[in-house]
């Protein structure tokens, strides 16, 4: 395994990392425990997490929570970089997260929980100082953990489906259509959508577009200029269309969110909302 850990931000009680991960296996990984108590977020890539009272597949779309001192494994795709951003909490900052922050699971980022975050790592990226990289810190775990619901639901096989939905789409936010999804799964496609819903709680194309969005926004943070060369990688019918699925998801245009990676544009806000458990 090629891991790359690298400190973004420390202050008082709270730490902010890259972590980049290439594995040259599927195996699962030895047991590991933490110090602290830690917010993965994942930026990009596909992966499992084995954690004592639950084990399942992680996304762009998630994050979950290290709980000090509890072991877990992970175990992922070969040959395939996967991106997180990890944040450590210690002392008051952890003792005032750890009463909310769930212990099975992983957690689904809103697209303001996740700009929060991109904002975080371009702020800290910029030399924010300690006041306000800990203030975004404790906001954005606030975001995260203020709207919970009960995990996802669906038998093993129908979760094995999901998965495999998710990882693909994943993989390639481009492609396939619906018609070789279900085909390469081995499903019809009424019933990979029906088991994608009840599993997930979201529809295909929900998802297919909220990933769309997650890789645009990697993509932007990386410093793509070239929206209409984007749009085309990613999917979207045009420049246009890229356009309003930001706005749409995010609230703001392309522009203003190239801004706020770019660290120059830092606006308070309260706290961001709108995840879910699955």
């Amino acid at each position: 395994m090629a891991r790359t850990t690298r400190r973004l931000a420390a202050g008082s009680g709270f730490a902010v990392d890259d972590l980049l991960i290439l594995e040259r296996t599927p195996a699962w990984s030895s047991p590991e425990a933490v110090p602290d108590l830690r917010l993965v977020f994942v930026r990009r890539g596909t992966f499992r997490v084995r954690s004592p009272g639950w084990e399942g597949l992680v996304d762009p779309l998630v994050a979950y929570v290290r709980p000090s001192g509890v072991e877990q494994r992970i175990a992922h795709r070969p040959d395939t970089e996967d991106a997180c951003t990890v944040i450590s909490l210690d002392g008051p900052p952890a003792a005032d997260v750890l009463p909310a922050a769930p212990s099975t699971g992983p957690l689904a980022t809103s697209p303001a929980v996740d700009l929060a975050h991109r904002t975080l790592l371009a702020r800290a990226r910029h030399g924010a100082d300690e006041f306000e990289l800990a203030d975004r810190v404790l906001t954005l775990a606030d975001g995260l953990l203020a709207h919970r619901e009960h995990p996802r639901g669906g038998s093993p096989a129908h979760r094995r489906l999901a998965d495999a939905a998710r990882e693909r789409l994943t993989a390639d936010p481009a492609g396939p259509t619906f018609g070789v999804l279900a085909a390469e799964l081995g499903v019809s496609r009424p019933h990979l959508s029906r088991v994608f819903r009840a599993v997930t709680g979201t529809s295909l194309t929900a998802f297919r577009t909220r990933v769309r969005v997650r890789a645009a926004l990697d993509a932007i943070d990386s410093g793509q200029a070239n929206l209409a060369h984007l749009a085309a990688e990613l999917g979207f019918a045009d420049h246009a269309h890229l356009t309003r699925t930001l706005r749409a998801e995010l609230g703001s245009p392309p522009s203003r969110v190239r801004a706020v990676l770019r660290g120059g544009d830092h606006p308070r806000s309260s706290p961001p909302g709108g995840s879910r458990a699955v």
